[in-house]
């Protein structure tokens, strides 16, 4: 490292510094942040990680970025351990986690995207967090999404009495390009214990989830499956069944 980017370095740590206790102008520690993006190194780390938690969302974007540049030109383990505490921190704001949600997808692979995957299973994470974090991971070609959408869609109910979890997965579910993805849900259900017993034991009013999440994801598609089902010797399933199968047919 050069003498003047070790002084370009040194002099935006000090703006920051100066600026979080309010001896500077807001503005230059999101000018001075984003330096750090370009010259930068493990000397910064700590600056950077307490204005990442500060209440001002340009400075814990530009934050993330400096963050995600600097790990680029020199991958220190504690850089993306902090991102995924950051991500997680239900404190921030939603514009914060997204902005860090895409720094953490720049710098790392399907083997350490552990916080995104956290992200999506938390009932607390607002949808537009989830949203990019689903995009995230797609982008790593993470590949236990569909595995991810399903849990969220049997199991939000239970977290979420409000349906926004449930909604916002069966959206996602249509949405996904799969052609066999009805087959595979299907697979997913019944391979899991847990989820199998979530997914097919008949709820308060309502037939049982698998049976509901089918005909919303594919109507058509669902209909060879819910007569599968229909002939199961388990009451719960194929009462439900017989049930979205005579719902199908009447629309």
């Amino acid at each position: 490292m050069g003498l003047l980017a070790r002084f370009k370095e040194s002099s935006a740590i000090r703006c920051i510094e100066a600026a979080l206790k309010q001896d500077e102008p807001p503005d230059s520690s999101v000018a001075a942040a984003r330096r750090l993006g370009d010259v930068g190194t493990d000397r910064c780390i700590p600056i950077l990680k307490e204005a990442l938690f500060q209440d001002d969302l340009r400075l814990q974007v530009q934050a993330a970025r400096a963050f995600a540049a600097i790990y680029k030109r020199q991958p220190d383990p504690q850089i993306l351990e902090i991102l995924n505490v950051a991500v997680l921190n239900e404190r921030q704001s939603a514009q914060a986690r997204q902005a860090i949600v895409e720094c953490i997808a720049e710098i790392t692979d399907i083997r350490r995207s552990g916080g995104l995957v956290e992200v999506l299973k938390s009932a607390r994470t607002p949808a537009s967090v989830r949203t990019a974090a689903l995009d995230a991971l797609k982008s790593l070609n993470y590949p236990e999404i569909l595995e991810r959408l399903v849990e969220s869609a049997i199991f939000g109910k239970t977290l979420d009495p409000r349906g926004e979890i449930r909604t916002w997965a069966t959206r996602q579910l249509i949405a996904l390009d799969d052609r066999e993805k009805l087959h595979k849900i299907f697979e997913i259900v019944h391979g899991r214990r847990r989820l199998r017993y979530r997914a097919v034991s008949p709820e308060t009013g309502g037939p049982a989830s698998l049976v509901q999440l089918l005909p919303r994801i594919d109507p058509k598609g669902a209909v060879p499956l819910l007569e599968e089902m229909a002939d199961d010797d388990n009451p719960a399933i194929h009462d439900a069944a017989r049930e979205a199968l005579a719902n199908l047919k009447a629309q």
